[in-house]
């Protein structure tokens, strides 16, 4: 049976050699320039983020629609980020898919916590009867969080991926 999870190749140098401060601040170096050029290259298409957020709108006021439209917008909203993300990867070459950094990170929370507040609101308006029509107010907020939090968090993600604060010990 094969395993991915086997021990790593044996470091092939002689015991006498070793990495001299030159070498290891020029590596150092190199990496630095490497996420620079990384964070120049995740730069989110303009039609991310209102698109991301007209999902997200759907999702989020989904849930007060009569009968089984819930269901087929739910399932057009999954359809979609499929779409949308691939889209995204083939006109960026690269994607990021988590925080690199403790900004970006309380970023993503603070976009999740609006998402999952507006879809509580979308859920209640449904179970009081009222009118399907509430669901606008947060299926516009999540728009709006999605578009606004999402372009600080891209910005954020950035910078920490420029010049992150934890260095590797030296």
């Amino acid at each position: 049976m094969e395993s991915h999870f086997e021990d790593p190749a044996p470091d092939r140098r002689p015991a006498s050699s070793s990495t001299s401060p030159s070498e290891a601040q020029t590596a150092l170096d190199d990496m630095t320039r490497d996420q620079q050029h990384l964070a120049t290259r995740i730069i989110t298409p303009w039609w991310y983020h209102p698109a991301l957020g007209l999902i997200s709108a759907v999702f989020a006021g989904a849930h007060a629609l009569p009968g089984a439209w819930p269901l087929g917008a739910i399932a057009l909203g999954i359809a979609a980020i499929p779409v949308l993300t691939t889209a995204y990867a083939r006109t960026a070459g690269v994607v990021v898919t988590k925080p690199a950094g403790p900004r970006s990170r309380r970023l993503l929370l603070a976009t999740l916590l609006v998402l999952v507040a507006a879809m509580s609101c979308s859920i209640a308006f449904k179970f009081l009867g009222v009118s399907p029509w509430w669901a606008l107010i947060p299926a516009g907020v999540t728009f709006v969080a999605t578009v606004v939090l999402g372009r600080r968090y891209d910005e954020t993600l950035r910078q920490e991926i420029a010049a992150p604060t934890a260095r590797p010990a030296r």
